[in-house]
């Protein structure tokens, strides 16, 4: 017997209050339990502890049986359970879809970007994995950050369109609202659809939002978190972030070359990043141009 169930039975067994339920002419009250069936305790089955008492004529009796209708309503349930969640994360990968979708009809990122990140996002994971497993990366991880990477900039829908498109740089006023767009962003993850499958994406889409514009000098915003202190997938999206920024034509800035880009991060010139995180960055560089 499962090591949870002993106490209850026992308790069971011993009471002597009973639920007001007569049988002919009997109290009776009901336990269900599960019993191990064999070296695996993964294997049990359900059943059932009946005890009766006669009060008038002194005597009881308790029967135990297998119980296959609770056995087979919590299998039930637990199927239930399993599909719900599953739903949930259905519908939550559908809101990250619908996201991006508006994102590039409103064109606030450019056609490709979104494969583009995602690859760039799993390819610097993958080198911190192997390289750092101090870190404790899983695949799950990678996976999961690569495929929500591309709505870190969702918070931008809030933002004038024509501050976006400004050509040339922006006033410390029009700056100021420009970077709101991660609090905008992390806000609105908090919307997603909420359950167990879909509690670590709910935290990743969060911190990707929120910290991506983060650096690890503490010089970022939107709340100024330095070090380790900023999540790790937030890290990893923004680095990739600042060199997408780079690569492809801004109307305020034109592109550079990859190699240009590289040095331009490597230099400082998009904020500061662990060292780690700088070199896993190189290496897939050297892999993709290898």
């Amino acid at each position: 017997m499962y090591t949870s169930d002993k106490k209850m039975v026992h308790d069971f067994l011993s009471s002597e209050g009973l639920e007001e339920r007569l049988v002919d002419g009997c109290m009776e009250k009901d336990l269900p339990y599960r019993r191990i069936t064999g070296k695996d305790k993964n294997a049990y089955v359900w059943m059932e502890a009946k005890k009766y008492i006669d009060a008038n004529e002194n005597t009881a009796i308790i029967t135990l049986h297998n119980e296959k209708i609770v056995q087979n309503t919590v299998i039930k349930m637990e199927q239930e359970l399993i599909k719900k969640e599953q739903d949930m994360a259905k519908q939550y990968w559908d809101m990250v879809s619908l996201l991006t979708t508006v994102l590039n009809h409103n064109q606030l990122v450019e056609s490709g970007y979104q494969d583009d990140i995602s690859f760039y996002t799993k390819q610097v994971y993958l080198q911190l994995q192997k390289k750092y497993p101090e870190y404790g990366i899983t695949d799950e991880e990678i996976s999961s950050v690569a495929h929500l990477a591309p709505i870190h900039d969702i918070g931008k829908i809030k933002v004038p369109i024509e501050i976006l498109n400004k050509n040339g740089k922006l006033t410390d006023e029009e700056m100021n609202v420009v970077k709101q767009h991660p609090l905008v962003g992390a806000a609105m993850t908090q919307r997603f659809p909420e359950g167990i499958t879909t509690e670590k994406l709910s935290k990743y889409s969060y911190e990707i939002c929120r910290h991506h514009h983060e650096r690890y000098d503490g010089t970022g915003y939107p709340d100024g978190l330095k070090e380790n202190a900023i999540p790790m997938c937030a890290q990893v999206v923004g680095i990739v972030d600042a060199y997408d920024a780079l690569i492809n034509d801004r109307p305020y800035k034109r592109k550079y070359e990859p190699e240009e880009a590289i040095r331009m991060i490597s230099n400082g010139e998009c904020g500061a990043f662990s060292n780690q995180l700088m070199q896993s960055f190189r290496r897939q560089q050297s892999s993709k141009t290898g």
